[in-house]
């Protein structure tokens, strides 16, 4: 604050202007400023505010208030869309550059391989007549005697 306003602040609100009482007599503004101040004084009337004055004065309050509330949300909510972008911007951004493709040096095969033979007698009868090994059914009688003595140890277990 300039002396000035100091003065100005002082001579508002009533107070000794102290240490500035030199500067308010130097200064040309801060002067009239106390001359202004005396000569309402001397009126010896109250200064009447007008009609409404309480109520427009909580109007503009009100509406300070209300400015300041929508610059606030305002704010708050271009700073969190930002830290939304950004938070974006890094989660799906690729950390490490895109890799080099990578070329084989296979030799190309101009051998041709014989085929496998197998002297499987199963494997023959369902390539030649596959209706035939469809038919073909196993002896269960076989299958499950060896499960015999495994029936007699879980007998009592469920």
């Amino acid at each position: 604050m300039t002396t000035c306003e100091i003065v100005a602040e002082r001579v508002a609100l009533d107070e000794d202007l102290g240490e500035h009482a030199d500067h308010a007599a130097s200064c040309e503004r801060c002067r009239e400023l106390v001359a202004v101040a005396g000569k309402l004084g001397a009126t010896h009337h109250a200064i009447d505010p007008g009609l409404g004055f309480s109520a427009r004065m909580t109007v503009g309050a009100q509406q300070r208030i209300a400015t300041r509330r929508r610059r606030r949300i305002a704010t708050t909510v271009g700073v969190t869309t930002a830290a939304a972008v950004a938070m974006v911007f890094v989660v799906t951004r690729p950390t490490d550059p895109k890799p080099e493709p990578v070329i084989a040096m296979n030799p190309i095969k101009t051998e041709v391989e014989p085929p496998v033979v197998v002297d499987d007698a199963d494997l023959k009868l369902l390539v030649s007549d596959p209706e035939a090994a469809a038919r073909t059914t196993a002896d269960w009688k076989h299958i499950t005697t060896p499960l015999r003595p495994y029936k007699k140890l879980l007998q009592g277990i469920r």
